[in-house]
């Protein structure tokens, strides 16, 4: 190594610290008890949890909330039932500071159930849930007070609430960029256009109708032209292009996926669109929108989320009206301004009754757990966000020193928050991982079961010999480049995988259990796991001083065969 530079260094080890915690036992017991207790359970938020490890036993085995087969989870793919959900999509979720985000899922629960479960059913409410399943609610409070929670679905039964139908801030990262009109065209040949042709082409005989279509065409500047009762839209490549792709396989008109990733702004005109084509307004200001599509009528209740509303959708049959073209049933969208997505449930004793129960349930019940702890689900066409696990009421911070290659495995699980250091920023040190003596060398058995044994003395020897060499070389390569003026971002696509980096990792104990259940090999895990030594090094190290904080709670994660909740 040149003059001024530091030696290199090999390690045989990782390093983790815990630099923050918010997190013991007692965490979970108050989150839980909230349950029975409501606002006296802030008495619980120092308990001695020692004396309650038979409830902390029995949310390990049994208290993740669950919701039944005909509920609908909201994804990047649209709406899907429960049954056909697996646990690999993107879930719309509410984060912690109001946004609405997509993530991937962390668990995913399928199981047979039969015992009670809370209905709530109302005009503008409709669930059916496991009884300590957490719900988006608001507790009738004073006013300075108030504020929304997830809460579980049992405290429906015993005190007046607000639900949340909608609501949250969409700020997508990669919108498109297309001004109002355009997007208001495009809603308004979703519901009264066609492409064939290549030309976008209504039929028109109201002067409602043809008024809207030529004030946009004029702002979006495209060119309009009429034979009768068809109209012709000249319009650029872009709009040609998204408007054949505003069909499914069916042929039903549909939103193309690109478009429900815009901007708020663009939403708002899309909604425009629609309503001046299929949609109607009454004298009370209700807006309601008909389709024959359900794929479209989801959509726009993704739409109205998005743009800070909410939505229902109801179906209709066939009912031979003759201003309803066809024999195919009809969905009829109630969209809901932003100061009514928040409805009223068991506001008085008595009506509490009829619009919260108990009831009897056997069947198949299912849920996914998303680090925001949050879903937007829907029953019948009513939606509301709801939530999951009481042990996500907590948060660890640890500092974690390993080689590249294990923070690129550790990535894939999307249950934390991660920061980690930068060689675009800073020059990287040469810190290098190299195989200890320990390290198991040789693979055999087949994917998905690999058993590694000892290597030989020579194989330990061709392997620290050839590490140490293409370490070494890369590094000097590396200090060559940046020694010559070039960018530290260009000089490091030289360096190893096996360099050691370093990032911050915030987690909550659902998620940490998910992770350890996955990256560590057990004797009593129930369901065994084949990890990667160097990325189960780091495991066991958080799980240690996880143990250290929260030790009933490891315990009986430990006992519970080592599954998440």
């Amino acid at each position: 190594m040149g003059e001024g530079h530091p030696e290199i260094e090999f390690r045989t080890d990782v390093s983790v610290e815990l630099v923050r915690s918010s997190a013991q036992d007692a965490d979970v017991l108050f989150a839980a008890r909230v349950s029975t207790k409501g606002e006296q359970s802030l008495e619980d938020v120092d308990a001695d949890a020692s004396r309650s490890t038979g409830l902390i036993n029995y949310l390990m085995r049994d208290r993740h909330g669950c919701y039944d087969e005909l509920t609908e989870v909201l994804t990047t793919d649209g709406w899907k039932r429960w049954p056909d959900v697996t646990g690999t999509e993107w879930f719309a979720t509410l984060g912690p500071d109001g946004r609405i985000e997509y993530q991937r899922a962390e668990h995913h629960i399928a199981k047979s159930y039969d015992g009670p479960m809370v209905r709530v059913r109302m005009l503008h409410a409709d669930l059916l849930v496991t009884p300590d399943h957490r719900v988006y609610a608001q507790r009738r409070r004073q006013p300075h007070r108030e504020r929304f929670d997830l809460v579980p679905a049992r405290d429906l039964l015993e005190a007046s609430h607000r639900l949340s139908m909608g609501g949250g801030r969409w700020e997508p990262e990669t919108p498109l960029t297309f001004p109002s009109a355009w997007f208001a065209l495009l809603g308004f040949f979703i519901g009264d256009g066609h492409s064939r042709g290549g030309t976008p082409t209504f039929r028109l005989r109201k002067d409602r109708e043809i008024g809207y279509l030529s004030e946009q065409a004029a702002a979006a500047g495209f060119e309009l032209t009429r034979r009768g009762e068809r109209f012709y839209l000249l319009a650029d490549e872009d709009f040609r292009l998204f408007a054949k792709k505003c069909y499914d396989t069916d042929g039903a008109k549909i939103v193309p996926r690109e478009v429900l990733g815009s901007g708020v702004q663009a939403l708002h005109a899309l909604l425009d669109g629609l309503w001046h084509s299929d949609g109607s307004v009454s004298g009370t200001g209700k807006r309601t929108y008909s389709t024959t599509s359900p794929v479209l009528a989801g959509q726009i209740q993704e739409i109205a989320l998005k743009s800070g509303r909410a939505a229902t959708v109801h179906r209709h049959p066939f009912d031979n009206d003759p201003a309803h073209l066809g024999s195919k049933a009809r969905y009829r969208v109630t969209l809901y301004r932003a100061r009514n997505v928040m409805p009223r449930v068991g506001w008085m004793p008595e009506v509490r009754q009829r619009q919260v129960s108990l009831t009897r349930y056997t069947g198949r019940i299912y849920c996914v757990t998303v680090p925001n702890g949050t879903l937007y689900v829907r029953r019948n066409g009513v939606p509301a966000w709801c939530g999951n696990s009481p042990f996500e009421h907590n948060s660890m911070t640890f500092y974690v020193q390993a080689p590249i290659f294990v923070f690129r495995e550790f990535m894939r699980h999307r249950m934390a928050s991660y920061n980690e250091e930068s060689g675009r920023y800073r020059e990287l040190r040469p810190v290098f991982y190299l195989p200890g003596p320990d390290r198991k060398l040789v693979q055999e058995g087949r994917p998905g079961k690999y058993e590694f044994v000892d290597g030989t003395p020579e194989q330990h020897k061709i392997v620290d010999e050839a590490t140490r060499r293409a370490c070494e070389q890369a590094y000097a390569s590396y200090r060559e480049m940046l020694d010559a003026g070039v960018a530290r971002e260009v000089a490091r696509i030289v360096l190893p995988v096996t360099i050691f980096s370093s990032m911050y990792v915030t987690v909550n104990a659902r998620s940490l259990m998910n992770f350890l259940s996955l990256r560590t090999k057990h004797p009593e895990s129930a369901y065994p796991s084949f990890p990667q030594r160097e990325i189960e090094m780091v495991a066991e190290k958080m799980e240690a001083e996880w143990a250290r904080l929260m030790p009933l709670t490891h315990d009986a994660f430990a006992k519970n065969g080592r599954v998440a909740p």
